[in-house]
C-alpha cells in the first residue's frame, strides 16, 4: 500500500448509523496495517463533495468512502469538480456501509466490512469509466457526474416520493423505501420520450423505465443492467415499455435476478452519447446513483479510464489498465 496519507470521508448516518459505529474497528485495523490517515465525518447533504474537493487541492491522491452509494457519488463528482490533477492520479476505495451498496457490485467489493478494509489494503487499482449528465434544474442547466446508474420513469419516481417522505418526516422517523416502491408501483403513470444513441433513434414511446448506466444494478441489487461491463467506454441501456402491473408483479423476480430482457417489452443498447427528450408535456425525473436530479432534456456522455477505483482481486477488467 502507497505510504502517502490517505484521506477518509465517512458519513455517521450512512447504513442508519452503522458507519459512526464502526469506525472504531476501521480506524484500528488501519493503524494496524500502518495506513497513515485523516478521517472528516460529513455534517450535511454534499459535504462529502466538499470534502474531496479540498483534499484533492491540499494534497491527498488517496480517498476512502466510508459509506454508501450516495457518499461515494458525492466523492467522485468531488473529485472531478477540482481540476488542479489529473483524475486518473486519484484512487478511490470504499468500504460499502450503505442501504442499497449497488455501485460495488460490478467490481466484486465486498459487503464485508473485514473483507472491504482488505481489498484497500490489497490495493488493486483499476482505471474504470465515469458518466456525466446534463440536465434542466428550475431552468438552469447543470452537470453531474456519476459512478453506477442513472433511471428515469418508475425508478426516478420512486426515489421522489422517498425524499418527500423523508423532508415531512423531518428527522423525526425514517420513511421506508419499500413503501414508496409500491405506491409508485400502483400509482405511475408511463412518460412518453425520444431517446437517441450515438446520433441514431434508439426508441419514441412511453416508457415505463429507461436506466443509462456503467454498474450492473439499481435499487437495492436489481439488475436492470445485466450486461453492463463498468469499463468498456460503453453505456449500457435497459428500457422497458409500459406493460401490465400484474404480469409485472408476478415476474418481479426477474426483473430483481437480471432476466429483464426475457419481456417483450424491454430493449438494450450501447453507446457513448445518450440523448433523452419529452415527447409531451408530462414529465420524467432522473436519479442518479440514488439521488435525484433534475428534468429533461437529457445528455450522458461516457468517460472512459478516467477513474482510479480499488477493486476485488476477482474482478477481470474488460480493458487492461491496471496501475
Amino acid at each position: 500500500m502507497s505510504s502517502a496519507k490517505w484521506m477518509i470521508i465517512l458519513n455517521p448516518v450512512a447504513g442508519g448509523g452503522r458507519t459512526a459505529v464502526m469506525w472504531p474497528h476501521i480506524s484500528k485495523f488501519f493503524l494496524e496495517h500502518g495506513v497513515d490517515f485523516e478521517c472528516i465525518f460529513t455534517r450535511h447533504k454534499y459535504h462529502a463533495v466538499t470534502i474531496a474537493l479540498e483534499a484533492v487541492r491540499e494534497g491527498f491522491r488517496n480517498l476512502v468512502v466510508i459509506g454508501g452509494d450516495g457518499t461515494f457519488h458525492e466523492v467522485a463528482n468531488g473529485v472531478f469538480y477540482q481540476k488542479d490533477v489529473p483524475t486518473q492520479e486519484i484512487t478511490l476505495g470504499i468500504i460499502p456501509i450503505g442501504t442499497g451498496n449497488d455501485f460495488i457490485r460490478a467490481y466484486g467489493i465486498p459487503t464485508d466490512c473485514v473483507q472491504a478494509m482488505e481489498t484497500i489494503i490489497n490495493n488493486r487499482p483499476v482505471l474504470t469509466d465515469v458518466g456525466t449528465v446534463s440536465f434542466q434544474d428550475f431552468g438552469i442547466e447543470r452537470t453531474r457526474h456519476f459512478v453506477n446508474a442513472a433511471g428515469m420513469g418508475l425508478d426516478a419516481a420512486v426515489i421522489r416520493h422517498y425524499e418527500r417522505k423523508m423532508d415531512l418526516a423531518n428527522g423525526k422517523s425514517k420513511p421506508q423505501y419499500l413503501n414508496s416502491l409500491l405506491n409508485q408501483f400502483l400509482l405511475y403513470k408511463s412518460v412518453s420520450l425520444r431517446i437517441i444513441i450515438d446520433g441514431t433513434m434508439f426508441y419514441e414511446g412511453p416508457v415505463l423505465t429507461c436506466s443509462v448506466g456503467i454498474g450492473t444494478s439499481i435499487g437495492n441489487g436489481m439488475k436492470a443492467l445485466p450486461l453492463s461491463v463498468p469499463d468498456d467506454g460503453l453505456f449500457d441501456i435497459t428500457l422497458v415499455e409500459p406493460m401490465n402491473k400484474l404480469i409485472l408483479a408476478a415476474r418481479i423476480k426477474d426483473f430483481i435476478d437480471g432476466n429483464v430482457y426475457t419481456f417483450k417489452e424491454a430493449h438494450h443498447s450501447r453507446g457513448k452519447a445518450v440523448e433523452i427528450l419529452p415527447v409531451s408535456k408530462q414529465t420524467t425525473y432522473l436519479e442518479t446513483d440514488g439521488e435525484l436530479m433534475g428534468t429533461p432534456p437529457y445528455v450522458f456522455k461516457i468517460l472512459p479510464a478516467s477513474l482510479k477505483l480499488l477493486v476485488s482481486k476477482d474482478f477481470v477488467p474488460q480493458v487492461k489498465n491496471e496501475s
